[in-house]
């Protein structure tokens, strides 16, 4: 029997996993909290480690990928998945980034939230089918550079080792709108720092070095 934990900060939601997991014959509720940090704080209380964490993206404090990101680090056998009504590739990337392994939307039908979480004893990864197509159309899509030309000029500085302050003499801009770009860059091209975002660049033969 798989011991499940859900981290749920809306309690229509958290009441109706609760009433879902309590009812399957093949999981054991062991607990419900509405934060990350109530989460990490109250697992040293429970009776036995958990099997697998369903987590929501948008909790309070600390988001959910976050979270996740903690979870897998201090029990890295333990399963984590989202479960969100964010859909976007920010989310997405992030949570799976963070270690996530799987993600279903809100409103999944229960049967089916049930046989993703089933699937992980197997080795399966449960995504809701909307996010795998998704996924699959991310990477289908033609690698095209979606930066502008100011864009561009900041990732190749940042590839350079420039710090932000250098990027902003050498563009003759603010240390503020360095920022500005590089945030956009971020979202852009779906990735979460400067290393990852150079390194992702340089595989798809945008840098201009």
């Amino acid at each position: 029997m798989k011991g499940v934990v859900v981290v749920e900060d809306d309690d229509h939601y958290a009441r109706s996993l609760t009433a879902l997991l309590e009812e399957a014959p093949e999981f054991e509720f062991l607990g419900h909290w509405f934060s990350a940090e109530a989460c990490l704080e109250g697992l040293s209380e429970l009776a036995r480690e958990p099997d697998i964490f369903v987590v929501d993206m948008g909790l309070p404090g600390a988001d959910g990928a976050q979270l996740i990101a903690q979870l897998k680090e201090r029990q890295p056998m333990a399963s984590c998945v989202a479960h969100t009504v964010f859909e976007d590739k920010t989310h997405v990337f992030a949570a799976l980034r963070a270690g996530a392994d799987g993600y279903l939307l809100k409103g999944t039908a229960p049967r089916k939230l049930l046989d993703g979480l089933r699937s992980l004893d197997c080795g399966g990864a449960p995504l809701t089918p909307k996010v795998a197509r998704f996924l699959v159309a991310e990477f289908q899509q033609p690698a095209s550079n979606p930066l502008t030309s100011r864009e561009q000029d900041v990732l190749d500085a940042l590839a350079q080792g420039f710090s932000y302050q250098q990027c902003a003499e050498n563009l003759i801009v603010s240390v503020h709108t360095i920022h500005t770009h590089v945030k956009k860059i971020y979202e852009k091209m779906a990735v979460g720092g400067r290393t990852e975002a150079v390194e992702k660049a340089r595989n798809r033969g945008w840098l201009r070095l």
